[in-house]
């Protein structure tokens, strides 16, 4: 179990780690180079002048063929408005579809990319040759299609197409999309929000299908609608050069996902890791989440930023270089931990897709080092309701029994003699109790009667802080009492009144012996709230 899961126990349902975002850049490998397109015009197509208007045929056929595909199939094509994410621009489209491969829509957009260019140098060449003509590589502002479609496996992914030689296609896919499709299948029932997995019948099968997402059925899902919707080339124009795509990875996002049974230990959760956040940043603490070392020759991010502080759905982010490790809140029980890579060589892998394997392995390993060193953080700082719910009144039976609360002089100074090292004994009866409180506190009596003590006993019974012994008139500390107990003690005597006070501090309390274990126990909780006193800059009172 990992630290977090064992520091809310039964509070989580599951985690799960898989992979989210993935953009895949694919390239023809023998049109990469100017080189190999001057032989593939000149030795396969036969065309001695690779003139501009030779390259724009390329581009012309397959826009005609784009145009007859989709208005014989019916499907839209929209421009692609600025301002607007095309996610939520073709999701209706997605809706006329089904759970049936087809393609949604295409929207089209004008973006600078990488192309060839073709033009006569101003010398003449020594050979003479008149159909002589430069290619070179360049970036330039053309046409790229989007193709937004539904897939068996994949589920919704989206293609881009640069309409220009060297034609490349850039996928867009979602590996959540992937599992919630494979268990469908399957038959596990499960509930989905958008990306994320909230519920599922059987975790251990929601892992597996993560895991079942390897570069094979990426290559293959990829070359399927490559080879439907990519610029296509001859079977002569096949066998003369290597015209497959190859696939690089672009960004990569890998997402630890834990999901709580209710929505309030996460939000205390996530509260307190904001305000822990910029305790995660630094040079060295962003060096051990990304296992990388900090040289002189680094280029590039290096903090711990806050981002949407002021939209109500805060990010915990920690930069290196161009990548980062984010944590947010989602859908009310999520908190999601995802490692986002913009370029593979940040973890020292390699862009080739077959390198995917270990890129997720250390991508996992950032995860999970960010978790570990936030649960270090929040394992002592989270409150999971306790003391909000002792709080609340509690019914028993028909009778109505108030809070117990920490400016409540009467049950702290009770629970103060109950758990005070020189009077503890295993069980005691009220009267016992009674006598040790007079005499410790020096009361009388009239000042604190022994129907008095019997209401606080009875309201720390229906609260779970003491129990009744048999049919017996004795009683005794439960283990919730005992450490509810000297919390609650402690947190009056030593923080809340210096807060309200502002008294200054005495001489810290000498050394004992450690006689029993509870002295001890109750010994090291005093050196624990004195040190936070020091630490908040609060004089501590004895």
């Amino acid at each position: 179990m990992d630290r977090l899961s064992e520091l809310f126990g039964e509070r989580v349902q599951f985690r799960s780690t898989c992979l989210d975002r993935i953009v895949l850049h694919g390239y023809l490998t023998g049109l990469q180079r100017p080189g190999q397109l001057v032989h593939f015009f000149h030795d396969v197509v036969g065309i001695d002048c690779i003139e501009p208007k030779v390259l724009q045929g390329r581009t012309a056929a397959y826009r005609e063929w784009v145009d007859r595909y989709t208005q014989g199939q019916g499907i839209p094509v929209l421009a692609a408005p600025k301002g607007v994410r095309k996610e939520e621009l073709v999701r209706p489209y997605y809706g006329k579809l089904g759970p049936h491969e087809g393609i949604a829509c295409v929207l089209t957009s004008l973006e600078n990319s990488r192309t060839f260019i073709s033009y006569t140098p101003q010398r003449t060449p020594r050979s003479g040759d008149e159909n002589y003509r430069r290619i070179e590589t360049g970036r330039k502002r053309f046409l790229h299609l989007y193709w937004y479609v539904w897939d068996p496996t994949m589920g919704p992914l989206s293609l881009r197409v640069a309409t220009y030689l060297p034609f490349t296609i850039t996928c867009y896919l979602n590996g959540h999309h992937f599992v919630s499709e494979r268990l469908r299948r399957a038959g596990v029932a499960l509930y989905q929000q958008d990306n994320a997995i909230l519920r599922v019948a059987d975790p251990t099968a929601l892992q597996a299908a993560a895991d079942a997402l390897t570069p094979a059925v990426l290559r293959a899902r990829c070359d399927y609608w490559a080879a439907k919707l990519a610029p296509s080339f001859s079977p002569a124009e096949h066998a003369a050069m290597d015209l497959r795509y190859r696939y690089s990875l672009a960004q990569v996002e890998l997402a630890t996902d834990v999901i709580f049974e209710e929505p309030s230990p996460l939000r205390a959760l996530f509260r307190r890791a904001v305000e822990l956040g910029l305790l995660m940043g630094g040079a060295d603490r962003t060096a051990h989440l990304f296992g990388r070392q900090i040289t002189s020759r680094y280029r590039g991010k290096l903090q711990t930023v806050l981002d949407r502080r002021n939209e109500g759905h805060p990010v915990l982010r920690a930069y290196y270089r161009t990548s980062f490790v984010k944590q947010y809140e989602k859908a009310e029980t999520l908190l999601r931990t995802e490692t986002c890579i913009n370029d593979p060589y940040h973890l020292d892998v390699g862009r080739r897709l077959e390198n995917l394997p270990k890129l997720v392995s250390r991508m996992a390993e950032t995860n999970q080092r960010f978790l570990d060193a936030q649960a270090e953080l929040l394992a002592c700082t989270v409150d999971q309701g306790e003391l909000a719910r002792l709080a609340q009144p509690v019914q028993v039976g028909k009778r109505r029994v108030p809070g117990v609360r920490l400016h409540d002089d009467r049950l702290i100074r009770l629970l103060d003699v109950l758990l005070h090292p020189g009077g503890f004994v295993a069980d005691w009866t009220s009267r016992d109790v009674l006598a040790r409180l007079l005499d410790r506190h020096r009361l009388t009596e009239t000042s604190y009667r022994l129907s008095q003590l019997r209401y606080d006993l009875g309201k720390l019974r229906a609260h779970g802080l003491v129990e009744r012994i048999g049919r017996t008139r004795r009683y005794r500390l439960t283990a919730r009492g005992l450490k509810l107990g000297v919390l609650l003690v402690k947190l009056r005597t030593r923080l809340l009144g210096p807060l309200a006070t502002l008294a200054t501090a005495s001489a810290p309390p000498p050394a004992t012996s450690h006689d029993s274990a509870v002295e001890a126990a109750f010994h090291q909780v005093d050196l624990a709230i004195t040190h936070l006193c020091t630490t908040l800059g609060l004089k501590a009172v004895a």
